[in-house]
């Protein structure tokens, strides 16, 4: 003889027994306590959490010899026969097998004839698999049943039914049963049992019951026949680290174990997916995870190293590939290609993998610290107006000059006799002027305890710049330089163009001195940019094509061999005398305009047309035609 299973074993027989439905045991056992028990229920709720024990428990106590407070005593002749089930008030049917309309018309002509006990109980099991055909049969009977009968609908999936059928019942439903109390019920039959496993096991047993009574006790019953191994499971864990850590490999490493254990992919997606939904909520609300307290932490932990956004993508992706697999010829290849897309974004085009690549680059940017602000240099004032000079930040600052070393005694002098021999006749004004000495009266020397004052060293001749072939400079020029100088500069140089060269140095024509002068501004930049482009260095001489050696505001310009001589650094001090001050660049003349000090120019003379002819013929004479003979 077969053993009897522990579900079937331990199957409650009172009101009492119910665990975790104490709402249900509440409306019922008030109702046949208080003589007002109803013709037609309606039980729903998931599967294994007691609807057709409570079915029977009911149809038992309405036909107890003996009832207790609204419980049966389980110890009459009713109640024996209901719990062996030989009773003749009590009749189980399966809609799923007895679906049609000749079903439900058999028991309707049945229902009518009397019984033994008090209330004739007909149980409908899965009574949302009748037919639309059956269910309108049995909607009349349902809404005037014979006084004697009381209807128990069962039911896993209450909306498929009808809304006619469900108004004329009294609707109770049935919940799974929490973590904690599932894991004290399935600890109480394994003693009462003898079952001895870890602790381990009955998290396992747990796990898999996920709230059900009835698949925990057959875990636990196929637990204890493995020897406390519970193998029929799939390691999800391994799944979700995989999925955590982002490595391809691992994950399809363990869809591998699991499908050699067995387990077809539709299985091992409802077991990840389950996993991840569990996951979601142990952050979100970790009271609604049918799992044990630690279990609940130890896969928190690791979903807060997951992130929720990355947990509902995998949800949604795992879930479309859920759906695909039932058209799908291999459906391992869809559970392949999911967790390849959800663990390397980069094979992935579609939105969800370029969301997550782009917060990945934001978790990025923001673990990075932000770099210093540059700190902005303060605007030039021009010591004359105290103003602020215009475009002063953006000029650039001028070289410093080179600060004179010591040199010993007696070496000053001749050094200094050499930098006035070498000297020009003519120094440039416009590249170098002298410094005012300070007017302060000077401390008289010392006799022989003071050393002499430190004489500038004599500058270094520059070396020879490279020559290159100056014909290409003008293409240089239009192509590759002339487009990247700023607004301004390009602006001033675009009016001019290159004229000739000789073996050193381009000349570039100008329209008039004044612009000569604004283009020598900045002649620096304009030949780094050149040097740079061609490749050697290059040199320009700015030349004005009007006439006059003086721009408009009176300033001689420069000579080309002085523009040389400042451009290599070779001009030597306007003076021989070595106890002379050392010369400093010019500085920059600052050209603010006062409104104010703006005249109207006077108008020219406007001569007519007599006065013009009389002065392209001199000596001639204007006759008046009325005093000639007419």
């Amino acid at each position: 003889m077969a053993t009897q299973s522990l579900y079937r074993r331990y199957r409650p027989r009172r009101f009492g027994d119910l665990k975790g439905q104490d709402h249900v045991v509440r409306a019922l056992r008030d109702a046949v306590r208080e003589g007002r028990e109803g013709q037609a229920y309606l039980f729903s709720g998931p599967r294994g959490t007691g609807k057709t024990s409570s079915a029977r428990i009911l149809a038992k106590v309405l036909n107890c010899e003996r009832p207790i407070d609204g419980e049966p005593c389980c110890e009459c002749g009713s109640c024996l026969e209901v719990e062996r089930g030989t009773s003749y008030d009590v009749h189980e049917l399966d809609a799923a097998s007895n679906n049609g309309v000749e079903n439900i018309r058999d028991l309707i002509e049945k229902s009518a004839l009397g019984t033994p006990g008090r209330h004739k109980v007909y149980i409908l099991d899965e009574v949302h698999m009748l037919s639309r055909a059956a269910e309108a049969a049995l909607l009349k009977t349902l809404e005037e049943p014979p006084d004697h009968v009381v209807f128990v609908l069962a039911t896993t999936d209450p909306q498929k039914m009808s809304d006619t059928v469900r108004s004329r019942t009294q609707h109770l439903h049935f919940h799974l049963l929490g973590p904690e109390a599932l894991e004290q019920h399935v600890r109480w039959v394994a003693a009462d049992a003898g079952i001895e496993l870890s602790d381990e096991a009955f998290a396992a047993v747990i796990q898999q019951g996920n709230g059900s009574v009835r698949d925990s006790l057959s875990a636990l019953e196929l637990i204890a026949a493995t020897g406390g191994e519970f193998m029929d499971r799939v390691d999800v864990d391994a799944l979700t680290i995989a999925l955590n850590d982002r490595d391809t490999s691992a994950a399809l490493q363990a869809v591998a174990t699991a499908a050699s254990a067995g387990f077809e992919a539709r299985p091992i997606t409802e077991a990840l997916i389950r996993h991840l939904r569990d996951s979601f909520l142990s952050l979100m609300a970790p009271d609604l995870v049918m799992l044990p307290a630690d279990r609940v932490a130890e896969i928190a932990d690791r979903a807060r190293e997951m992130g929720p956004a990355a947990l509902v993508r995998a949800l949604e992706r795992l879930g479309t590939a859920l759906i695909e697999m039932r058209s799908s010829p291999d459906p391992r290849i869809l559970l392949e290609v999911a967790l390849i897309q959800l663990t390397h974004d980069e094979v992935g085009e579609d939105l969800e993998s370029l969301a997550a690549r782009v917060a990945r680059v934001e978790n990025a940017l923001r673990a990075t610290p932000a770099p210093a602000a540059p700190t902005t240099a303060p605007v030039p004032i021009d010591p004359t107006t105290k103003r602020a000079q215009l475009g002063g930040r953006a000029r650039r600052d001028p070289a410093p000059a080179p600060t004179p070393e010591p040199a010993p005694n007696g070496a000053a002098e001749p050094a200094a006799a050499q930098d006035t021999q070498d000297a020009p006749a003519d120094p440039a004004p416009a590249t170098a002027t002298a410094t005012t000495p300070d007017p302060s009266p000077a401390p008289a020397p010392e006799p022989s305890t003071t050393e002499p004052a430190p004489e500038p060293s004599p500058a270094p001749t520059p070396a020879a710049r490279p020559a290159g072939n100056l014909d290409t400079v003008p293409d240089i020029w239009a192509e590759r330089v002339r487009g990247t100088l700023k607004p301004f500069v390009r602006a001033l140089y675009s009016a001019g163009s290159f004229d000739h060269h000789d073996s050193e140095v381009w000349y570039f024509s100008v329209p008039n001195p004044a612009h000569a002068d604004k283009c020598q501004e900045h002649l620096a930049t304009v030949q780094q940019a050149l040097s740079e482009a061609a490749g050697f260095d290059v040199r320009l001489v700015i030349t004005p094509t009007g006439s006059g050696e003086t721009n408009p505001r009176g300033i001689t310009r420069p000579s080309a061999a002085a523009i040389a001589d400042a451009d290599t650094g070779s001009a030597g001090s306007p003076s021989s005398d070595p106890s002379a001050p050392t010369p400093r660049p010019a500085e920059p003349i600052d050209e603010i305009v006062d409104p104010s000090e703006l005249t109207d120019v006077p108008p020219e003379d406007v001569l007519d047309p007599i006065q013009r002819v009389a002065q392209k013929f001199p000596g001639s004479e204007l006759i008046d035609s009325d005093d000639g003979a007419g």
